[in-house]
């Protein structure tokens, strides 16, 4: 079950990827295209990366457990 969610989210990271970079080819070639217009993105600070992370954590936490308790 591990090593079927790891494979997963890889998969689904390196999708997530692929059309940023292809995007990022595209505008490195001809910026002035209309679909290469800088949008600018909140930055977020290691606090709050940290408490959205544990937050997450606490989920899937409370997810495996509740499974787990059913079998």
């Amino acid at each position: 079950m591990r090593k079927h969610l790891l494979t997963t989210l890889s998969t689904l990271g390196a999708a997530a990827a692929l059309p940023g970079q292809a995007l990022a080819s595209v505008c490195a070639t001809n910026p002035t295209l209309p679909s290469c217009d800088i949008t600018r993105v909140p930055e977020i600070d290691a606090l709050q990366g940290g408490a959205a992370l544990a937050a997450l954590a606490a989920i899937v936490l409370i997810v495996w457990e509740r499974h787990r308790r059913a079998a």
